[in-house]
């Protein structure tokens, strides 16, 4: 039988509840099709009734280990028969969680943020465990829409709000060409002091943003650095329409 997708896994879904958006399922097919056959371990903030956990654990039939953490205390009831699964109840970025996590299990290939919706929780979520993702991984906010709305400390013109922090990061991926002109540490003043800006994000561990309706997907580079462009590659003997003459246009 051929494996099931994680659009078709959610909605034959049985047992636990599991609340999720129709775009993102299909964009989930997709994002995580290289994947789905790795020993990967996953960490969701955010996991209200559980069920997404299942869904996951279906999916991802060669993962090592899931991690699900919930502020809600309610979630201590929550119990699976795949051992894979485990559930911290705290707030994630409080020590105590942060702390269980980490020592069940260090590194992870997919972070998901479900969990409050706030953007300063969203922004210290991010800061906190960006860095435990692996080389090559993905960190996925869920929910995004909620960075518009006041109720969640958001807003489209709002200067601290979560959106506005990862555009601000978007012009960090092509730090190469703007870094005589600005450090990275002046140009995130608004959400860090100059001497408080995460190493990560001074080395280049970001690769990647992708924005789409109500999801942001930040990838990790496989190696730090800021100069992400690489060696220009020009083949080829014939230019009938324009010769360069070997010089590269000015940057």
């Amino acid at each position: 039988m051929a494996s099931r997708s994680i659009d078709a896994l959610h909605r034959s879904k049985t047992g636990k509840v599991s609340d999720k958006w129709a775009s993102y399922l299909t964009y989930y097919d997709a994002l995580f099709a290289p994947l789905r056959e790795a020993p990967i371990s996953m960490l969701e903030i955010g996991i209200q009734n559980g069920g997404s956990l299942e869904t996951w654990a279906s999916y991802f039939t060669q993962a090592r280990q899931f991690i699900g953490c919930d502020i809600d205390p309610s979630c201590e009831a929550l119990r699976y028969e795949d051992p894979r699964v485990s559930v911290v109840v705290g707030d994630a970025n409080s020590a105590p969680a942060y702390q269980k996590i980490l020592g069940l299990c260090p590194q992870f290939d997919v972070v998901i943020d479900d969990g409050s919706h706030v953007s300063t929780d969203i922004i210290n979520s991010f800061i906190n465990y960006f860095p435990h993702v692996k080389p090559g991984g993905l960190y996925v906010v869920e929910d995004a829409h909620c960075l518009y709305m006041n109720a969640y400390g958001g807003g489209i013109l709002n200067d601290y709000s979560g959106y506005a922090f990862f555009k601000k990061l978007v012009d960090v991926v092509s730090f190469e060409f703007w870094k005589d002109t600005l450090s990275v540490q002046n140009y995130l003043r608004t959400f860090f002091d100059v001497n408080q800006t995460p190493a990560f994000i001074l080395d280049g561990w970001i690769e990647s943003i992708e924005f789409r309706n109500s999801i942001i997907t930040i990838r990790k580079a496989e190696r730090p650095g800021h100069d992400k462009l690489g060696e220009r590659l020009t083949v080829g003997s014939v230019a009938q329409v324009q010769d360069w003459g070997g010089k590269k246009p000015s940057a």
